[in-house]
């Protein structure tokens, strides 16, 4: 995938500010952490993350969902549609890059 400056530059932004928003909470961030892996259930995700109900949970996967970050496979199953996997890798690094020179 490669995109020109120009390109970003120009693309209207709500959907990009939607997508950064829907990943920028830790709960959700370790969710996709977790999807990139491969497909879990509710329960295997609930486990993980203690969150501290299922409603909490179905929570943070309806804000990935919506965002087009996280799809449910089967019952009770997410994971991660093969074709946003390299964008969120991209994303986790370029915000790993950012944080790098903080000190956080």
């Amino acid at each position: 995938m490669s995109r020109s400056p120009a390109a970003l530059l120009e693309t209207p932004s709500a959907p990009l500010a939607a997508v950064l928003q829907a990943a920028g909470q830790p709960a959700r961030l370790e969710l996709l952490r977790l999807l990139l892996v491969g497909p879990r259930t509710v329960a295997d995700l609930q486990a993980e993350l203690n969150l501290g109900s299922t409603g909490q949970l179905y929570h943070h996967l309806k804000a990935l969902s919506a965002a087009g970050l996280v799809e449910q496979s089967e019952r009770a199953t997410y994971r991660m549609p093969p074709r946003v996997v390299f964008p969120v890798l991209a994303l986790l690094a370029a915000s790993f890059d950012i944080t790098a020179g903080t000190g956080s």
